[in-house]
C-alpha cells in the first residue's frame, strides 16, 4: 500500500504542478484567466488517467524486464500510440462539453482544418507524455540498479559461504585420513619408493588446494593440475582399480582461461567413488577439455554403475565412502557466478545406457564462457 500511495502522491503533485505552470504561462501570454481554467482541470484529469494507463500497459507487457535497447523501442512505440489516442479523445471531449467551439474556430480561421489542429495538439501531448514516460523509466532504472547492488552483496556473501563449503567438501577428513593411512601402509610394507611418491603427490595436492582456497577464480591450467593430482592419488590408493585420462585440446591456452576455483573435481570424485568403485571389475574416467561455439567445454565421462544404481546401492551409504555434496555446491556456485559476473555457465548430466537400456556410466558436461 505504501508503494501505491507514494505513486499516487507523485502523480497528483506532478500533474498539479504541470497544470499550475501551464495555467500561469497561458495567463501571461493570452490573458485567458477563465477559459483556460476548464482546460486546466481537464488536462489534470486526462494526465492522471492516461499516464496511469501507460503504467498499466508497461507492467502488463513487462517492458522494463527486457533489454535496455528493447525498452527504449517499446516505450517509444507505447508513448506514440497513447499520444495519438489521447489527443483525439482530448479534442473530442473539449468539443462535446463546449469548452472548445469548433464552429467559432472555423469562422475565425476558415483555412484551418481539423487535422491541422489535431497534429498541433498531438505534438504537445506527445511531448508531455514523453516527459512522463522518461521520468517513470528513470525512477525504475535507478530502483533496479539499487536492487541489483543489494542482490550482488547477498550473492557475494553466499558465494563466499559456498566456496568455503566446496573446499571442505573436496578436502574432507575422510579423504585426508585415507591418504595418510595408505602412506602408512606402504611404509609398513617397506615399499619406500611408492610411499615417497604417494607422499609427494599428496603434499602437492594439499599445497595447490590451500593456495587456491582464497581465490574465487583460477586458471583452467591450475584447476586441471589439481584434478590430475587428486585422480592419481585416488588411483594409487585403490590399487589402480580404474584408469584415467585427461584429453586436452593443445590449441587452448589454459593459463588464459579463468574458471571458478574447485569446480571440476567434485564430478571426478563422484565418478570414481559412486560410479566406478562399486564395480567389481573397475572402470575408467576420462576428462576432455575443448572449445566449441566460443565456449570452453569440459566433459567428465565414466563407465560406472550410473546414478540410479548408485542411489540404490546401500554400500555407498557406509562411512568409508564420503557422500560428496560437491555436485550441488557446483550447481549453486555456477548460478551465483553467472549472476555476479553476467556470464553464462551450464552443467548437463547424461545417464549412459547400453543396448538393453542398462546403466553403463555417466557423462557430465560443463560449459564455461571464455573470459
Amino acid at each position: 500500500m505504501s508503494k501505491i500511495s507514494t505513486y499516487w502522491k507523485c502523480q497528483l503533485i506532478g500533474w498539479a504542478a504541470f497544470v499550475a505552470i501551464s495555467y500561469i504561462f497561458n495567463n501571461i501570454i493570452y490573458q485567458d484567466f477563465v477559459g483556460f481554467f476548464y482546460k486546466a482541470v481537464i488536462i489534470f484529469l486526462f494526465g492522471l488517467v492516461f499516464s496511469h494507463f501507460i503504467k498499466l500497459a508497461v507492467r502488463h507487457t513487462g517492458i522494463l524486464t527486457k533489454k535496455f535497447s528493447l525498452q527504449l523501442i517499446y516505450l517509444s512505440i507505447l508513448t506514440i500510440g497513447f499520444s495519438i489516442v489521447a489527443t483525439f479523445v482530448w479534442m473530442i471531449t473539449l468539443i462535446k462539453i463546449g469548452v472548445w467551439d469548433i464552429k467559432v474556430l472555423r469562422k475565425e480561421q476558415p483555412n484551418v482544418f481539423f487535422y491541422q489542429v489535431y497534429f498541433y495538439n498531438l505534438f504537445i501531448v506527445l511531448l508531455v507524455l514523453s516527459g512522463w514516460v522518461l521520468i517513470y523509466f528513470l525512477v525504475h532504472f535507478v530502483k533496479d540498479i539499487r536492487e541489483q547492488e543489494r542482490s550482488k552483496i547477498v550473492y557475494e556473501f553466499k558465494m563466499h559461504e559456498l566456496e568455503a563449503k566446496a573446499l571442505r567438501a573436496q578436502m574432507n577428513p575422510h579423504f585426508i585420513f585415507n591418504c595418510i593411512n595408505s602412506i602408512k601402509l606402504l611404509i609398513q610394507k617397506n615399499e619406500q619408493e611408492k610411499a615417497v611418491h604417494y607422499l609427494t603427490m599428496f603434499s602437492k595436492l594439499l599445497r595447490t588446494v590451500l593456495q587456491n582456497s582464497d581465490q574465487r577464480e583460477i586458471t583452467l591450467f591450475d584447476e586441471l593440475e589439481t584434478c590430475k593430482l587428486y585422480t592419481e592419488l585416488e588411483s594409487m590408493r585403490f590399487n589402480n582399480k580404474f584408469t584415467y585420462e585427461f584429453r586436452i585440446d593443445t590449441a587452448l591456452d589454459l593459463k588464459s582461461i579463468l574458471v571458478p576455483a574447485l569446480i571440476i573435481q567434485p564430478f571426478i570424485e563422484n565418478a570414481i567413488r559412486h560410479g566406478i568403485l562399486p564395480k567389481e571389475e573397475g572402470g575408467y574416467v576420462t576428462v576432455t577439455i575443448g572449445k566449441t561455439y566460443g565456449t570452453i567445454r569440459c566433459i567428465v565421462d565414466d563407465n560406472g554403475i550410473g546414478r540410479e544404481t548408485s542411489k540404490q546401492n546401500k554400500f555407498l551409504n557406509e562411512d568409508i565412502f564420503h557422500q560428496s555434496k560437491g555436485e550441488h555446491l557446483t550447481h549453486a556456485r555456477l548460478n551465483l557466478d553467472s549472476l555476479l559476473n553476467e556470464r553464462k555457465a551450464s552443467i548437463e548430466i547424461l545417464d549412459k545406457k547400453d543396448e538393453i537400456k542398462k546403466a553403463c556410466g555417466t557423462t557430465v558436461i560443463l560449459n564455461f564462457q571464455k573470459y
